[in-house]
């Protein structure tokens, strides 16, 4: 397989959050939200605690909210040889040499165990497994515009809002068959 330096890069939105991605921001929101608020009464009736410490429970909100929104995914980018997945501080950098197949896949999510990563606030990302694709990587918004892509020793599973299109462009890009 090679390359096509032809094909001009292409920009992909990620997915809207999907139903799991919502739930879960939801679920930690609130419990986040109600733990602060819980601590921040039992300070409020100890006569002990110094007033100035109640600054402390805001920062348990304030590190959620960070944490969500750098977990987002901004955008996908097809880029000469390599696949760009964009999140707010960083780019991970994806080669699509030696790359064997790309499908789109709603399945792909189903029965996935995290490994290590962000299991659902603002994103599906990291490391998962399960037992139809074994270990694999994450960076999703949305289990139903699951594209996988795999190489002989990995596997990947990104959500580009345009997923159709998004696998047409790699297969064109990296010459792969239907």
């Amino acid at each position: 397989m090679s390359l096509d330096r032809h094909v001009p890069d292409a920009e992909f939105a990620a997915a809207p959050a999907g139903a799991r991605v919502r739930l879960a921001t939801l679920v930690s929101a609130v419990l986040v939200l109600f733990g602060a608020v819980a601590v921040a009464f039992m300070m409020l009736r100890d006569p002990h605690v110094p007033r100035p410490m109640l600054a402390i429970v805001g920062v348990i909100p304030c590190s959620a909210i960070i944490t969500w929104w750098t977990a987002r995914i901004r955008r996908y980018r097809l880029a000469g040889d390599e696949l760009l997945v964009e999140l707010p501080f960083r780019t991970v950098k994806i080669p699509l040499a030696g790359l064997t197949s790309v499908a789109q896949d709603r399945e792909a999510m189903r029965r996935a165990w995290k490994v290590y990563g962000n299991g659902g606030l603002g994103a599906y990302s990291g490391r998962f497994r399960n037992k139809r694709l074994g270990p694999f990587r994450a960076f999703l918004t949305d289990a139903d515009h699951a594209v996988v892509l795999r190489w002989p020793d990995r596997c990947l599973v990104i959500s580009p809002g345009q997923d159709y299109t998004f696998v047409e462009t790699v297969r064109k890009r990296t010459g792969l068959a239907r």
